[in-house]
């Protein structure tokens, strides 16, 4: 592999990792960051806190997956 197949392998899945990390952050602290308003607990904002949870899951699963299939199987 050359370098540049390694960087646009590599980073993908880093930002994917990142995306799940703060996930995972906010999944476990029972927050999230609402523009304008600052850190709101899931009880201030249930729409806000489930939709970056669900946003940041299906985007970061779509990068992960379009990553491997693009570079592995095609």
């Amino acid at each position: 592999m050359e370098r540049d197949e390694i960087i646009g392998l590599v980073v993908p899945i880093m930002v994917s990792f990142l995306l799940f990390g703060y996930v995972a952050y906010c999944w476990f602290n029972q927050k999230v960051h609402v523009r304008g308003k600052g850190w709101k607990s899931k009880d201030e904002a249930p729409k806000s806190f489930y939709f970056t949870i669900i946003l940041l899951l299906l985007i970061g699963l779509g990068q992960l997956f379009s990553t491997v299939y693009f570079r592995f199987l095609m």
